[in-house]
């Protein structure tokens, strides 16, 4: 579960404004709140823009959370580098896999270079942060660690078109 909560001041301020800028009377509360690439808050930024370009509009989770709180057609929101919320995304599709076994067309969903970037990047993103836990609790990431393969697509903010970049 998200160390955050869909009642923080900010949240709930992000979602009144993507309500109000959708043309829609409410939005179902976000069942998680993230950001990508744990404590670096420069990659989360760059992700966040991927996300909202659509260019990245996958993620890899690790460990699978059990139990999930949250599904296919549930709102998360991205935050950025700093914790402010980026985006709203919608849940479209998982797929529980080893790592060995993620799809080469998801790898470069992602938006993290070719497959071997994604494999090389993952592997040691999730080391690293293994590292940081007390010993008698770390596990060690690799070919036959499960993952979380989720499929999303960014509802808010819009995509950016040329043609409304030219209007801006």
């Amino acid at each position: 579960m998200s160390a955050v909560g869909p009642s923080r001041p900010d949240i709930v301020a992000f979602m009144a404004k993507a309500c109000a800028e959708m043309g829609v009377a409410t939005l179902p509360a976000p069942k998680d709140i993230f950001n990508f690439s744990g404590d670096n808050a420069a990659l989360a930024d760059e992700k966040l823009a991927l996300a909202i370009q659509g260019k990245k509009s996958a993620t890899t989770s690790w460990p699978v959370p059990d139990p999930m709180h949250w599904g296919v057609g549930d709102l998360s929101i991205i935050l950025d580098g700093n914790g402010t919320p980026g985006a709203i995304m919608r849940t479209t599709s998982f797929v529980r896999c080893l790592f060995r076994d993620v799809a080469e067309d998801f790898a470069l969903a992602e938006a993290e270079g070719d497959y071997n970037e994604y494999r090389e990047g993952h592997m040691w993103f999730y080391n690293a942060e293994e590292q940081k836990k007390p010993e008698a609790q770390r596990q060690l990431f690799g070919d036959d660690s499960m993952v979380l393969c989720e499929r999303f697509e960014v509802i808010y903010p819009p995509k950016l078109t040329e043609a409304r970049k030219g209007a801006a």
